[in-house]
């Protein structure tokens, strides 16, 4: 055995026995030294289910269209909110706390259109390009006018939210409804 694990070992059979002491009950030494795997066993199992930095996912459907000439119209469906009860099928999603925002920019990060909050939420942008591939660059916002505020915009609701950008081909991919899932940066 290494020199680690056995300090390990030997730390984890110290308190051990401090607990045990300071808990009144006595147990012997090779009992302790049975009930180790078992202790490291619950350790591993109790802090596998907790994940301190979750990243946000967000399922997405949108479909980039050829509008006339040079420009383009990307229109989008998402999951945000829904669990809150807002619905695309009947507009409370235009009152929903947070908001997708999407800025469209080509390969050397000029922007070529955006939607970034109005007063009024929207799920399109509309944009104008010569180039074949544009970055789709999806974010989580706060809708200006919600019909309820999140609680904490402080410290628990940092926005914008980005997600990783998704590089779309106009020459093969207009007109073809794409279902995603945003992946948080």
């Amino acid at each position: 055995m290494s020199t680690t694990i056995k300090i390990f070992f030997l730390t984890l059979d110290a308190s051990i026995e401090y607990i045990l002491l300071q808990s009144k009950i006595i147990v012997s030494k090779s009992m302790r030294m049975k009930n180790i795997p078992y202790i490291i066993l619950l350790l591993i199992l109790f802090s596998c289910g907790q994940e301190s930095n979750s990243k946000e996912k967000i399922k997405l459907t949108f479909q980039v269209n050829h509008e006339r000439g040079n420009w383009y119209s990307i229109h989008w469906k998402d999951t945000l909110g829904k669990g809150d009860g807002y619905h695309e099928d009947d507009l409370t999603f235009i009152k929903r706390p947070k908001e997708i925002w999407c800025v469209i920019t080509d390969l050397q990060n000029d922007t070529l259109g955006y939607y970034q909050g109005m007063s009024t939420a929207q799920t399109f942008a509309y944009f104008h390009t010569t180039d074949t591939v544009v970055i789709l660059n999806f974010m989580t916002g706060l809708n200006l006018f919600p019909d309820r505020t999140l609680e904490d915009k402080r410290e628990t609701n940092k926005y914008p939210i980005r997600y990783e950008p998704i590089e779309f081909k106009l020459v093969s991919r207009v007109g073809e409804e794409m279902e995603i899932e945003l992946k948080e940066k």
